[in-house]
């Protein structure tokens, strides 16, 4: 009774918090006309929404361009020679180098967790990409660290990022961005009565955000 609108952002991510509040609401708005409601994301499945809730759309454009997607597997099954010991950070690697071979601008790599993006960071250290500097971001790192990704800087940038770089923050001059699919999501296990983070494949909805960020600046290209 304390407010008059409500604005649920970001209703496509789709985690418990949201579904609950989506579902209070729904069965709340007909005993309050006077609460206004609104409900906001880039990539959300608008008819099914406006349906639910029998409300109305306002669609506001923002800037943004046409991003490719090119579809990379780990171990391509229909190439005969491909190795099937190849791994998941080989393939981030190959797609970095294919990424700079076609111009300017920055990488932005989605991975798990902070183990991964130690791992890839390493790993990418060792390749030695020519005037490539490889920046982790997550977290728990400290603030000016985590700043670092907004510096200007010379030569070529990768940006080895968790979904915190999906919603919760732009990082700047992105062109490219290779997608894992992979993300830590927050379970709560009913039969262990604990709270887990394990790691799934992420839903339609996020890859399509994850692919937005490239499409900010200039035409993207996005490797899955």
């Amino acid at each position: 009774r304390q407010y008059d609108t409500l604005i649920i952002d970001e209703a496509h991510e789709r985690s418990l918090n949201i579904d609950f509040i989506l579902g209070y609401l729904r069965r709340l708005l007909p005993r309050r006309p006077d609460l206004k409601v609104v409900i906001t994301s880039a990539t959300i499945d608008v008819d099914r929404f406006a349906a639910h809730f029998t409300a109305p759309v306002v669609e506001v454009s923002g800037r943004s361009y046409p991003v490719e997607i090119r579809y990379r597997p780990v171990v391509d099954p229909d190439d005969p020679d491909a190795d099937p010991d190849r791994d998941e950070i080989e393939a981030i690697g190959d797609a970095i180098a294919e990424l700079q071979r076609e111009g300017p601008g920055d990488v932005l790599v989605f991975l798990p967790g902070e183990k991964e993006i130690r791992d890839t960071a390493d790993a990418l250290a060792k390749r030695a990409f020519s005037g490539t500097e490889i920046l982790p971001l997550y977290a728990r790192l400290s603030v000016a660290e985590q700043h670092r990704v907004f510096a200007p800087h010379p030569g070529h940038r990768v940006v080895l990022a968790t979904n915190v770089a999906e919603t919760s923050l732009t990082v700047p001059g992105i062109r490219y961005v290779v997608d894992t699919g992979l993300a830590r999501i927050s379970r709560y296990s009913r039969r262990l009565k604990v709270q887990r983070l394990p790691i799934e494949k992420v839903s339609q909805a996020s890859a399509n955000q994850r692919a937005g960020r490239c499409g900010r600046v200039a035409d993207g290209i996005c490797i899955r």
